[in-house]
């Protein structure tokens, strides 16, 4: 017997005298045809792909140029625009005015003292945590992050009620002194509070690497007589070091991109960083050519932005360093001894400082009747929660508006996703790269900038169908989707890596069409991921306020807006109740899904 096989034909059996020692058995017939069967289905698999993938591909860089490199070209474009004309003129106009080297220098003052102290706190917390005897740690492993939860706006707010001309910290220290302890307001308040709010970055990135470091390099600096400290410096720490640099540009891109944080302490004082300086440049409408002049300065921030991830870029490839080894094993702790309390105490007092002070503060402001009042029973009244919610309209609308915004933008984002994350990491489609970048640009610049490219790409109606998207909720949706698409992205394209590409080619071979395959096999295994994108990109489009504050218009507010507003009009009681509804429900949003995501 032979069998005679062609790619793309039925086998043909050819019966012949039977070789001696073999016989014929039906069943290797039938497991051969489906073996040639089998790989002629999976040769057609390709073609059909590649076709799907030029359909597919192109839709996506159609719409990522259109929210993304569209915008981007327009703000670079009006940088240069004058009077109608092409020229340097804006850039000669900012390089000739004081102001512009002031703003530049506040900028980068308060990021770098922002950026040392919370690296520094962060990453003595991480070894504290992972490499210490302290008590209690899962406890703290929880706690020290929800500062990182807690929008930065509202604890600058928060700490305006503490440390601001009448907080509660200052009215204290006066009864006792007879004068303030310190005005939150000015470079010294913002420092103080980037670094309360940031450290939580160089923790988590640190407490990782902690924990899994090889402990037989410590060991053998023990053995050779190094003491803790000793040890902790030539050994622990240059192994974790492209991790604290990664921790500190990180932290170090975040402050310089903050708007909140500077708008709310620094305003107060007139003291601007660049993000605030392009926001009252924007909305400097007695200045000529103003949106222009924004869009220069704006230049400035994606300049050092792009230098920083280039920096990250290189310094995560020159440090990569072998902490983890094969054998399961894990760090000895460091007893802390006589020190032990003092630690423990240091982390209680943190908490205190972080976490219970700022939410206490805003709580108890929301039931004071008027500002200046004592604390005492008769000041204190839920009036301001009965004002939100029935006395003023706006508040209604910005919840519905920030949920609505949220749940569609990151639900858009959750499927384009899976499109972009399959062609990637499937199909690997031509330009690859390309649009991985154009994807992360939008939120790897601030968002002050982004604010700004969408006005000035959207101010004048679409082609064809002349329809303007400036002062609609739709910008607002479309600023959202680029902005936090990289969160989708990255969730799913990690996924589907981690899935076999063998089992849709089975399903494919199977008879089941592309789409079913990825409905039955690739969708379930990719779920949880799916998920956890979707969460990542809801949170922080919840409450949005770089953004926001330049795209809202009237019966368009957002959460973010409407409490970044009332704190501008003063009204702290108001304030002060959104804020802390805010504030809880991002808490309890926060550990529902993680609870949900641990299950």
């Amino acid at each position: 017997m032979a069998i005679s096989a062609h790619a793309g034909t039925t086998p043909v059996v050819v019966l012949g005298m039977a070789t001696p020692g073999l016989s014929w058995r039906r069943s290797d017939l039938v497991a051969q045809e489906a073996l040639v069967n089998r790989e002629t289905r999976r040769a057609n698999l390709v073609p059909a792909g590649r076709s799907l993938a030029y359909v597919g591909g192109g839709l996506i860089v159609l719409f990522v140029l259109g929210v993304v490199l569209y915008p981007s070209l327009v703000l670079i474009y009006n940088s240069f625009l004058t009077r109608g004309q092409l020229s340097l003129a804006n850039y000669a106009r900012l390089l000739s005015q004081p102001d512009t080297y002031e703003v530049l220098r506040n900028s980068l003052t308060v990021s770098l003292l922002g950026t040392g102290g919370a690296t520094a706190l962060g990453v003595f917390l991480a070894w504290l945590v992972a490499r210490s005897d302290v008590p209690f740690k899962a406890f703290w492993r929880a706690v020290l992050i929800v500062p990182y939860l807690i929008p930065p706006f509202i604890g600058a707010i928060a700490w305006v009620y503490l440390l601001g001309p009448v907080g509660f910290i200052n009215k204290f220290w006066m009864f006792l002194t007879g004068d303030r302890l310190l005005v939150i307001y000015g470079p010294v308040g913002i420092v103080l509070v980037m670094i309360l709010y940031g450290y939580p970055i160089a923790y988590l990135v640190t407490l990782g690497p902690f924990e899994k470091t090889n402990p037989a390099l410590e060991e053998a600096a023990r053995i050779s007589g190094a003491g803790t400290f000793r040890t902790f410096r030539d050994v622990t720490l240059p192994l974790i070091m492209p991790n604290v640099w990664a921790a500190g540009l990180l932290i170090f891109m975040s402050l310089m991109a903050n708007f909140g944080i500077p708008a709310v302490l620094g305003f107060p004082r007139r003291y601007f960083v660049l993000t605030t300086k392009i926001y009252a440049t924007v909305l400097n409408f007695d200045q000529a050519n103003n949106l222009q002049l924004a869009a220069a300065l704006s230049m400035v921030l994606v300049v050092l932005a792009l230098l920083g991830l280039q920096i990250q870029r290189l310094v995560l490839a020159r440090g990569r360093y072998a902490v983890i080894s094969g054998k399961v094993s894990q760090p000895q702790l460091v007893e802390l001894g006589a020190i032990r309390p003092l630690a423990l105490g240091f982390l209680a007092l943190l908490v205190l400082i972080t976490v219970v002070a700022p939410i206490a503060a805003i709580f108890l402001t929301s039931l004071i009747k008027a500002v200046g009042l004592p604390l005492v029973s008769s000041s204190l009244s839920l009036k301001h929660y009965s004002d939100l919610l029935f006395a003023v309209p706006k508040v209604r609308r910005a919840f519905l508006n920030s949920f609505l915004l949220a749940t569609g933008s990151a639900t858009i984002i959750a499927l384009l996703s899976i499109v972009i994350g399959y062609f990637l990491t499937r199909l690997r489609i031509r330009g690859g790269r390309l649009l991985e970048m154009l994807i992360i640009i939008p939120y790897a610049v601030p968002g002050t900038v982004v604010a700004l490219a969408m006005i000035l790409a959207f101010l004048q109606p679409l082609p064809l169908v002349n329809f303007s998207l400036y002062n609609t909720i739709w910008i607002l949706l479309i600023a959202y989707i680029a902005r936090f698409l990289t969160f989708g992205v990255r969730s799913t394209s990690a996924a589907l890596e981690q899935i076999h590409e063998s089992l849709e080619e089975e399903a494919r071979i199977s008879g089941a069409d592309l789409v079913r395959a990825i409905k039955d096999i690739t969708l379930p295994l990719i779920k949880p991921s799916v998920y956890a994108g979707w969460f990542l990109a809801f949170m922080p489009a919840l409450t949005e306020l770089t953004l926001s504050i330049l795209l809202y218009s009237v019966n368009n507010e957002t959460l973010g807006v409407v409490v970044f507003g009332l704190h501008q009009e003063g009204k702290v009681g108001l304030t002060a109740a959104l804020a802390f509804l805010v504030t809880i429900l991002v808490l309890g949003l926060n550990l529902a899904t993680h609870r949900k995501l641990e299950l």
